[in-house]
Order: structure tokens, then C-alpha cells, then sequence
């Protein structure tokens, strides 16, 4: 059947999370409202194909104006022209010779939101969840997905080839396997100033339900205040170490906070007694050099170094994992050009022997990253891998929310990403008309009066 595309939507989506008692503060971003561009594309026979890109707050703006400005590429083309050259219809956009001059981030996102539209439209097409699109697809399919043009110094077409083919025969092993006990998560319920009975209480309740990590911000205010910093740090993990149990494994993210290679070592090194899994975004998510002397700085302590989370490209992961600074690989399926440049980001770190854990700390990441997850461990396994869970802003916003069981994600049955919201959440906090909408003053004015704030916080409020 044919899917001519016949219009672009863009949804601006703002929920207030500063009501939240501080839900998604991080040692950066103080007071975020967690928000959304959803793009959907609708076909002359009823398909519908969205995607989604997380933002949080003021600026969403920018992004929807980004994704309207790629209209003109997919309005009149069929599905199948997507479907049969995958990699080539993504190039043209990442590409183009006028707009590939807005390089990364906000451009590259647009991308990646009307590419990941394209993939969820063909799922529903055939009336698969996105999962079993991605992991049925052969080999060859694969390759063809990707642009090596950056990459061939360390991946060739040639070579994830070959990987490809040897591990196909696994691949319904580790598809039962995952059907069976589903994906391994973590939860973060760890949020920087969120109050400490709150966390115990998630906790202990998703660990008595079998949820077996749990991570923590830290670093909040350290450039100001180190001693503060580390006390509140040692309060938020000692809450969730007794909230939980000597068999859960800590993790920690530090947004960024924490500067230098150096001063992040001396920093984390004070916070070892904890046995961490991690140090999540230590320093800047493109300091390719300082990550790999971090991760051996903190080797002897037994505490890994995760990064990916704002890496805007597939070049920045491969100098990331090929100088060796990463431990764990942090995907983001909003974050990069979509699924194409996803599968080749999971191949490089496949290929280093670094576990793939996604972030997910975002209204309807879990949805795209769950996806992905599913497809790096039925090719990959699933050895050191985990996939970030957060406990809220899914039921009653999602028509297919996220279900976790005995510490698991549960592989979803929904065709495509599953990304569709209620209409009464959509009417509710879409931007600006929606009665309950996030507004950037009230977030502005409780971000520049938390604790471990910036002294130029004080210019936001108004």
C-alpha cells in the first residue's frame, strides 16, 4: 500500500516538572519544565508517523521552528522512497548544502525528529513495535543505514558487515531471552534538591519490585561551596543505599558540573567509600581528551566514566570511545540524526567492547531509547548493560506507557515508538495556549534561588 505524506505537525509540549518537588533538577539544570517537539507526519491513507525531541522549557521554540523547516523535504514523498534507500534519505537531510551550514545540535535534532518520524511510520505499516522493525532488519539493511564518510578510520561498511553476519545466528537467543526478562533498568530518582523521604520512598519501592540500580546528581554548587556539595552528595546516596539494599549498585551524573579531567578525579575520588558504578557527564560531553584521563584517574577506584548524553553526533562518540574514555556509552534517541546514526553510534561501541547504556532522563525518551536498547542487546547482548528508567510522566500521559516488572523493561507490543499521548495531556500543556502550560518565569525564578546556584542565576529572575 502507498504512504504519500501529505502534512507536517509540530507539537510543542511543556510540563510544568518544577511542581514537581524538583523531579529532573540536575546540578546544571536547576528547575527544568520537561518538554517536547513531537513531529508527525500524516500520509494520504490515515498512517500517522511521530517522533519526539526532548527539550526543557524555553527553547522548545527553536527547536519546532527547526523541524518546520524541513517541510518542504518529506511533503509528497512516499514511504517506500524512505523504506528503500533508509541511509541516503537521511543523508540528504543531515547533508544539505544550505542547512548542513547549522552543523549540530538544534539542526541536527530537527533531523533526527522527522528521520525517527520516517522509521516510525514504516513500523506501523507492517504493524510492528519499532523494536521488531529494527532487530528483523538483515545485515545488509543495516550497513546501508549508515553514513561511513566520518567513520572509516575506525568502522568500515565492509567490516560491521562481517561482525553483523557472524552474530545473526544469536540473535533469537537473545530475542527470547529479552521477551522473557526484559531489559535490564535503573532507576534515577536521585535529583538534586529533591527531598530525601521522597527518595527513599521510590526507591525502596522500586527496588522492592526488583529494581536493582539506582543513580544520584551530584556536584550541585561544588565550584562554589566543595564541602556542601559533598554533603549533600553523601546524604542523597546514604538515602538511597538504606532505602535499597547492599546488592544495588550506585550510579552517579554530574550534568557537567564538575570541570576539568582533574578536578573531576579529585572530586568523585571523595566520593569512592560508595563503590559507584559510574560518573555520568563528568565534565564537557566533548572533552574527548579529559574523559580519557578521567577514566584512568578513577580506574584504580573501581568507579567507570559515562558519556553520550548531549553528544550531538556519531564523530563525537567515535573519538569518545576510540580514545578510550567511556566505560559506558550513553545513547540518546533524540539527541543524534535518528535511528541511522544511532545504529552506527551502537556499532562503534560494540566494536570497543563498551556497554551501551542510554540515557533516558526525559519525558518519551524511554520509548525511543527502549527501542534501541532492545536492538544493540539482541545483536550485542546484554553484558553491563542498562537502560535508564524514570518513574514518572508516562502513565496517563502515554497511550502505551513504559512498563517495568521484576526490575525489567518489558518489550513493548505497540506498533512504532509509541509515542502517542492523550489528547486531554496534549491539551493541557501544549505551548502556549494549554491552561496548565510550564512557564519560563515561575522556572527562571526557582532556578536562580536553589542551593548550588550560579552567581549568574541571579540575572534570570525577573
Amino acid at each position: 500500500m502507498n504512504h504519500k505524506i501529505v502534512s507536517l505537525e509540530v507539537l510543542d509540549i511543556r510540563y510544568p516538572t518544577v511542581r514537581l518537588g524538583m523531579a529532573g533538577s540536575d546540578p546544571r539544570h536547576l528547575a527544568p519544565n520537561y518538554s517536547c517537539v513531537i513531529p508527525i507526519l500524516r500520509t494520504d491513507s490515515g498512517l500517522e508517523g511521530r517522533s519526539l525531541i526532548f527539550t526543557i522549557g524555553d527553547g522548545t521554540q527553536i527547536q519546532k521552528a527547526a523541524v518546520e523547516a524541513l517541510e518542504r523535504f518529506v511533503i509528497g514523498r512516499d514511504l517506500a522512497e524512505f523504506q528503500n534507500e533508509p541511509g541516503l534519505f537521511a543523508q540528504a537531510l543531515a547533508e544539505h548544502h544550505q542547512l548542513r551550514w547549522l552543523a549540530l545540535g538544534t539542526y541536527r535534532m530537527a533531523v533526527g525528529g522527522i528521520v525517527n518520524a520516517l522509521w516510525d511510520l514504516w513500523a506501523k505499516s507492517e504493524q510492528l513495535p519499532m523494536w521488531r522493525l529494527l532487530t528483523s532488519l538483515t545485515p545488509e539493511q543495516i550497513v546501508s543505514c549508515i553514513d561511513f564518510h566520518h567513520l572509516r578510520d575506525v568502522l568500515t561498511g565492509d567490516e560491521l558487515l562481517d561482525t553483523l553476519r557472524e552474530r545473526a545466528p544469536g540473535r533469537a537467543a537473545n530475542t527470547g531471552r529479552l521477551l522473557e526478562k526484559g531489559v535490564r533498568v535503573y532507576s534515577t530518582a536521585g535529583w538534586s534538591g529533591r527531598p530525601l523521604d521522597e527518595v527513599r520512598s521510590i526507591c525502596g519501592g522500586l527496588y522492592a519490585h526488583g529494581t536493582r540500580a539506582f543513580k544520584a546528581k551530584v556536584g550541585r554548587g561544588q565550584q562554589y561551596d566543595r564541602a556542601r556539595a559533598l554533603d549533600e552528595d553523601r546524604k542523597m546516596l546514604n538515602a538511597i543505599r538504606e532505602s535499597t539494599g547492599t546488592d544495588a549498585l550506585l550510579l552517579t551524573d554530574a550534568n557537567q558540573n564538575l570541570g576539568d579531567w582533574k578536578n573531576a578525579a579529585s572530586y568523585m575520588k571523595e566520593l569512592a567509600e560508595y563503590k559507584l558504578l559510574f560518573i555520568e557527564e563528568a565534565i564537557a560531553y566533548n572533552d574527548v581528551m579529559g574523559y580519557a584521563r578521567l577514566r584512568e584517574a578513577l580506574a584504580p577506584y573501581g568507579i567507570g566514566v559515562a558519556g553520550g548524553e548531549q553528544a550531538p553526533d556519531v564523530v563525537t562518540f567515535k573519538q569518545l570511545l576510540a580514545h578510550g574514555g567511556l566505560t559506558h556509552c550513553q545513547i540518546d534517541g533524540a539527541r543524534v540524526g535518528g535511528v541511522n546514526e544511532l545504529f552506527a553510534i551502537v556499532a562503534i561501541a560494540a566494536k570497543f567492547n563498551v556497554p551501551v547504556c542510554p540515557h533516558s532522563g526525559g519525558i518519551g525518551l524511554g520509548q525511543l531509547v527502549g527501542a534501541m536498547s532492545i536492538f544493540d542487546q539482541v545483536w550485542f547482548g546484554s553484558d553491563g548493560r542498562w537502560l535508564e528508567y524514570l518513574e514518572f510522566l508516562q502513565q496517563d500521559v502515554f497511550l502505551h506507557p513504559l512498563e517495568v516488572r521484576n526490575g525489567g523493561y518489558v518489550l513493548p507490543s505497540a506498533p512504532g515508538w509509541g509515542l502517542e499521548m492523550h489528547d486531554g495531556f496534549v491539551a493541557k500543556y501544549r505551548y502556549p495556549d494549554g491552561p496548565e502550560t510550564a512557564q519560563n518565569d515561575e522556572a527562571d525564578r526557582i532556578a536562580a534561588t536553589q542551593p548550588g546556584a550560579p552567581p549568574y542565576a541571579r540575572f534570570w529572575a525577573r
